[in-house]
């Protein structure tokens, strides 16, 4: 958890490109599974309220020690998104890399039952493999020393529609924007992600976890494979958004 602010922002035009779904009145947003409040912390300035879900007690509190007075409108509520009341109407509900961890089955129809007429569910990633020479010699180390070694990668919209469980109104994706991440930096954004989570992983694996992508690092920046500025390497973040209406399924 404590991992996660290291995780790099999502390019601006995906805020930008969620503040402009917002069709109805009054600006209401419900952001599920809001981690440490990555797009409800800026979201918040431009809407009249955001209601920010998740399970972690501790990534709230988190979440809200890095708000700042231009986000006050957050409210933020703990619980499992299948348990929680919300508050709404939303003209807008977001899931920013959380989707996967619901119950579709419930959450779906939940989000169908508190959306505006044309309010939308949008659902929000981004990608920091985008470095091909650094992600071809950083993969293997993962998959070395990751302790989830029966990976089956899902895709959700996919999963979503064959379900009957979304009718998609629209996808984008951004340019790259440039992050300037330090190598411990790096190294602490790997270990915001589940498979390689200290937890997860364990104190002697994450130690040579660390110094095996250190040397790597290093050695990129050293041989000018990566760009280097002050102490810093330079990757590309890219962003996308898919949004449409969730089916309304049996009534909560």
């Amino acid at each position: 958890m404590a991992a996660y602010p290291a995780r790099p922002a999502y390019p601006s035009g995906v805020i930008e490109s969620l503040l402009q779904l917002v069709q109805d009145a009054p600006r209401v947003v419900l952001d599920v599974g809001c981690g440490t409040g990555d797009l409800a912390r800026r979201l918040a300035p431009h809407v009249d309220r955001v209601d920010a879900v998740d399970f972690s007690e501790s990534m709230l509190e988190l979440a809200k020690s890095l708000t700042d007075d231009n986000a006050r409108n957050i409210t933020w509520i703990p619980g499992a998104v299948e348990d929680v009341t919300p508050d709404g109407p939303y003209a807008l509900i977001t899931a920013g890399e959380s989707l996967h961890w619901m119950d579709w089955d419930q959450v779906m129809p939940r989000f169908a039952s508190i959306l505006t007429p044309r309010g939308v569910l949008a659902i929000a990633g981004r990608s920091w493999n985008t470095h091909p020479v650094l992600w071809d010699r950083e993969l293997p180390i993962i998959e070395k020393y990751s302790p989830v070694k029966d990976y089956r990668r899902v895709y959700l919209i996919d999963e979503l529609r064959q379900r009957d469980l979304f009718d998609m109104a629209g996808e984008r994706q951004f340019a790259p924007e440039p992050w300037w991440p330090s190598i411990d930096e790096y190294l602490e954004c790997r270990h915001s992600q589940r498979g390689l989570s200290r937890t997860h992983m364990g104190e002697s694996a994450v130690a040579a976890f660390d110094a095996e992508l250190r040397s790597l690092l290093e050695d990129l920046c050293r041989t000018g494979a990566l760009e280097t500025r002050q102490g810093r390497f330079k990757l590309e973040v890219v962003g996308q958004i898919t949004w449409g209406r969730p089916r309304s399924g049996r009534p909560f």
